[in-house]
């Protein structure tokens, strides 16, 4: 086995007090860091001394509030930046930590934090940075990811939720923890808004449940995090969102206008909108990478994050699976419509869907639900590649992250392919 501290050259970088390294490594590269002196975070998560940590198709940055030494490898682009928002986000978490500390009332629930803003302003990084602050101080806080484009927790496509009991593993980021998702089917928020309003609704009580019956979750709080389309029709779901959460902190990432709207709609109510300049570490993602990520993400579903798993390939009949179909099929989005006209497909409708070759190279997700009308409600168990339809033997092969039999029939289908490399 390679030694990962062999693979391309090496620097180590001094960094002064409230100084951070930003570093980017393209897909399909391999690179390293370590803590070689004095202390350090990634994302609010602390680094251990010496350690290496392993980096892959990603951009990150680790700030210093003491001073420190790193060594990392040269193909990372490393270079320090000197003007961070670090302690303005500090300051973001005191204000959190203190609305935990003064909640008395056993009636109440701890904060509901939204991070809102427009693409590329740092939104995940945010959310990861709070986080990690929450269960540093030994909170169980609840992350939701309501971005279908670029999910943190599990694969595109979804919303989910998900109990952070420990810091942010840096090399997995939050694909350590196991989420509850629900399958939205698409990347994009504008195929269906009606039924992604629908699922974040769902998703809402589920986590009102879980305030309920946990005295540390009710502390503890959550933290959501949001996509970057805030205007027109995606300005509303964000209000629906806001709604639908119970939210009483939002935190508003670079958009003096967003801002203002918010302000103004919830003037009469008692939500704490506070604003953050994004950091200058954070990069404007091209369309061709955001789809490059999406496709890691599904990967690294399937193969584990290093190539860490194994995939199956499962054989399933026609007869033994369901596969269910949300919004009565492919639609156009709200967007290509005439204006003032709307589909006429009911957009929560549920209809059964008979395996066809076009379903190839989709991503599928296996429903918990007992009963094909409870299919919207529930959440799901996980996913599966659709790899080949044979028409004749009536065969579907799947590729699974785990062996032995799915866990359902009911497998619910949207617009989402991947393509194994």
């Amino acid at each position: 086995m390679t030694d990962v501290t062999q693979i391309n050259e090496s620097s180590t970088k001094t960094l002064e007090k409230h100084q951070e390294l930003r570093y980017e490594i393209e897909f399909d590269q391999q690179g390293w860091m370590r803590l070689v002196e004095g202390t350090a975070e990634c994302f609010g998560t602390e680094l251990l001394l010496n350690k290496i940590y392993k980096l892959t198709s990603t951009k990150g940055a680790v700030f210093t509030w003491t001073g420190c030494k790193i060594e990392i490898t040269n193909n990372c682009s490393p270079y320090i930046g000197d003007k961070t928002p670090m302690q303005k986000y500090s300051a973001v978490f005191q204000e959190i930590e203190n609305s935990r500390s003064n909640n008395f009332d056993p009636n109440q629930s701890g904060p509901r934090v939204m991070i809102v803003g427009p693409t590329d302003s740092g939104k995940s990084s945010v959310s990861k940075i709070l986080l990690a602050y929450s269960s540093r101080l030994g909170y169980e806080p609840l992350f939701i990811d309501l971005d279908p484009g670029q999910n943190s927790v599990t694969i595109p496509g979804t919303i989910s939720a998900s109990h952070i009991q420990s810091p942010i593993d840096i090399e997995e980021g939050l694909s350590s923890f196991v989420p509850l998702a629900h399958f939205y089917g698409h990347a994009s928020l504008d195929v269906n808004p009606e039924l992604f309003k629908a699922l974040v609704r769902n998703l809402a009580a589920f986590v009102d449940k879980q305030m309920l019956a946990s005295e540390t979750t009710r502390m503890s709080g959550f933290v959501v995090n949001t996509c970057g389309w805030i205007d027109g029709l995606g300005y509303k779901v964000l209000l629906d969102n806001i709604e639908a959460f119970r939210i009483n902190m939002i935190i508003v990432m670079d958009n003096e206008k967003l801002f203002s709207d918010l302000n103004s709609h919830f003037q009469q109510q008692q939500i704490k909108i506070l604003k953050l300049p994004k950091s200058g570490g954070v990069f404007l993602r091209t369309p061709i990478f955001r789809k490059k990520t999406r496709m890691l993400k599904i990967k690294e579903y399937f193969n584990g994050v290093n190539d860490s798993l194994s995939p199956h390939y499962i054989y399933l009949d026609f007869k033994d699976v369901s596969i269910f179909r949300t919004g009565g099929g492919p639609v156009a989005p709200a967007s290509a419509l005439p204006i003032g006209q709307q589909s006429s497909i009911d957009p929560l409708a549920i209809s059964e869907v008979y395996p066809s070759i076009d379903m190839c190279h989709s991503i599928v997700a296996i429903s918990y639900a007992k009963q094909p009308q409870h299919i919207f409600s529930t959440n799901v168990a996980g996913f599966l590649y659709i790899n080949d339809i044979d028409m004749e033997t009536k065969k579907i092969t799947v590729i699974s992250p785990a062996p032995g039999p799915i866990p359902s029939r009911y497998l619910l289908i949207g617009t989402l392919k991947w393509t194994p490399n």
